[in-house]
């Protein structure tokens, strides 16, 4: 195999372990190199004997200004805080920047990796079924991760421009006035907690031609993220106007400059100001500095399977079954889910149901949803996340049916699966497919159709819970 050898200045290795406990190598800078040379795009394997070396790490080392905020100008004071933060500040974003690059690189290959094994399992699944040659789609396989990753090796996303310190007692003394500097705009004085806030807001801008491939012509494609953040209390919103087509390249993403406000005062020990802003800062970073939600949130990137080449494999097959619509949705769900399970567990499933029920909405950030509207002209609106959603689970809906189903698998394994193969490919007559599953549940089980459901139902419920914290 001959593969393009990058320049070094760095080869990790790292065990990490997968749910269904099994140990697998990664090699750190692997997948950003395999990702250079278009390899991940074309094989199948990741070959872990091969050293492949990541670019030099670049990040800004240009100086921050350090501005007072009540007065607009060059902070020239002598507080402890302000100083023994600022010692830190820029090292913190370095080395946070280093780490997020290797934690997505391990994440990535994970993934990759995953990905293969499923993909694998799918192909002997599909065949059994009488459905050959099914594979993933490559075209577009983490070909927007890619980009983000090499430009983030390359280039840092993110520069922080000033640190922007506030004395509180100042601010107190000045109240019910505010401060007039251009600044002011990211603090606050909350009434009802009496308590100073501050906050950031953040411009992601991409800007690429995007090219027909059947045709060739170009048009220009600009697309931008927005996200806010309370730095206190590590709430903020998320809004994007259109996703990333997998034609983005790593030079499209314009580089992100913000101001970080911190507040100190003399009525508190100087050292315990600094931990608290130094602690505060590393959450901040961890939610303001995460380029890949411009594809998805950290804990659901790259899970779900391959339910959408599925359903068009799925589709296009000639089976006896009349309510193809239901069917359809419910047994690529059937497939997908058991691919899922054999290579990384039943806590696959759940854990990104739970996620996407209980923890996610489109528009929070970090902890839950701060729409930030302080001024006047603000007026952000968005959804928040659902702590309490109620789980309804329901035969006749695909999605329900989808975990009586998996729950016959769960209890039954291949059982089950012979039982709906059984009747999907020697039925000599056009049969529902809602009958179809009804009828293998109750073979693989022995009890009729609609007490089982009410027992699945239940557990199916409960597995959920499991998960939701």
């Amino acid at each position: 195999m001959n593969l393009q050898i990058l320049k070094c200045n760095a080869y990790y290795n790292e065990t990490v372990t997968l749910p269904t406990e099994i140990k697998i190598t990664l090699n750190f800078a692997l997948f950003a190199c395999l990702a250079l040379t278009g390899f991940a795009q074309e094989n199948a394997e990741l070959v872990e004997d091969d050293i492949i070396n990541l670019e030099p790490f670049v990040i800004f080392a240009g100086e921050m200004d350090v501005i007072d905020g009540i007065t607009g100008k060059e902070y020239n004071g002598t507080n402890a805080v302000v100083w023994g933060f600022v010692d830190t500040f820029k090292e913190y974003l370095v080395r946070y920047h280093e780490k997020l690059l290797r934690f997505e690189i391990q994440h990535m290959n994970l993934r990759t990796q995953a990905g293969l094994a499923i993909e694998k399992q799918l192909q002997e699944l599909t065949e059994s079924f009488g459905m050959r040659n099914f594979k993933a789609d490559r075209k577009e396989w983490l070909t927007r991760e890619r980009s983000i990753l090499y430009r983030l090796n390359t280039k840092p996303f993110f520069r922080i421009e000033a640190l922007i310190v506030w004395d509180l007692d100042k601010l107190n003394k000045m109240l019910p006035n505010r401060p007039q500097t251009k600044y002011a705009k990211n603090i606050r004085y909350n009434e009802e907690t009496q308590t100073w806030e501050r906050r950031v807001l953040t411009r992601w801008e991409v800007y690429y031609m995007f090219v027909n491939e059947e045709n060739g012509n170009q048009w220009p494609h600009w697309v931008l993220k927005q996200d806010g953040l309370n730095l206190d209390t590590n709430k903020g919103f998320h809004f994007m106007e259109s996703g990333l087509s997998h034609q983005v390249p790593p030079s499209a993403f314009k580089e992100v400059e913000i101001t970080y406000p911190i507040f100190y005062t003399s009525k508190e020990p100087a050292v315990e100001q600094i931990e608290r802003l130094r602690d505060t800062y590393v959450s901040n970073l961890y939610h303001i500095y995460d380029p890949f939600t411009w594809i998805a949130r950290r804990n659901t990137l790259f899970r779900g399977g391959f339910n959408r080449e599925l359903t068009e494999k799925v589709r296009r097959k000639r089976f006896r079954v009349s309510d193809r619509d239901w069917f359809n949705t419910v047994f690529t769900h059937l497939l997908n889910d058991v691919a899922q399970i054999k290579v990384l567990g039943v806590g696959e499933i759940y854990e990104l149901q739970a996620i996407n029920r209980w923890k996610t909405s489109e528009n929070s950030l970090g902890e839950g949803l701060d729409l930030l509207n302080w001024h006047k002209g603000e007026n952000r609106q968005g959804k928040d996340i659902t702590p309490n959603a109620k789980i309804w689970i329901n035969y006749e809906n695909p999605g329900g049916a989808r975990f009586i189903v998996l729950d016959a698998y769960m209890r039954y394994a291949d059982r089950f699966l012979d039982a709906v193969r059984t009747r999907l490919l020697d039925s000599k007559r056009r049969l529902s497919g809602q009958d179809l599953f009804k009828e293998a549940i109750e073979e693989v089980s022995g009890i009729p159709f609609d007490e089982y459901s009410k027992a699945a139902k239940a557990a199916q419920i409960r597995m959920m819970e499991n998960y939701r914290d």
